[in-house]
């Protein structure tokens, strides 16, 4: 009896080795061939981007140097907008409008009206 069941296991063993290892070769082989597309599509880009550099290649220097003068440009004038000129600080007037001055009077009875709101009930007051 106990060689039935030791020859039922290896039977099932056997089928089931026999069902998932040539799936789980496929889908290896598989993933190896979308690797070796994958490489060989970005050869094939890069070379294609080196011929569009190649023969655009003055042109895209051009371009480079324009870029870098405008950037140039730029960064003098944001370096002008935050230095700026002394003529102009020399002429700028501030307008600030007159408070009235309140006399020592007028001091002494706003600062007596605080205390008298502060103090406690039935405090005397000066």
């Amino acid at each position: 009896m106990g060689l039935s069941k030791q020859t039922t296991f290896t039977v099932a063993g056997a089928l089931m080795a026999a069902a998932i290892l040539p799936g789980l070769a496929g889908y290896v082989a598989a993933r190896f061939e979308a690797h070796e597309q994958a490489v060989k599509e970005v050869l094939r880009l890069r070379a294609q981007l080196q011929d569009i550099r190649t023969a655009r290649g003055a042109d895209m220097r051009t371009l480079e140097l324009r870029d870098a003068e405008l950037r140039a440009a730029q960064v003098r004038d944001e370096q002008a907008r935050r230095q700026p000129c002394r003529p102009q600080l020399e002429r700028i007037t501030l307008a600030v409008p007159r408070t009235p001055v309140l006399g020592p009077a007028a001091v002494e009875a706003i600062i007596k009206s605080r205390i008298e709101l502060q103090a406690p009930p039935g405090w005397p007051t000066r």
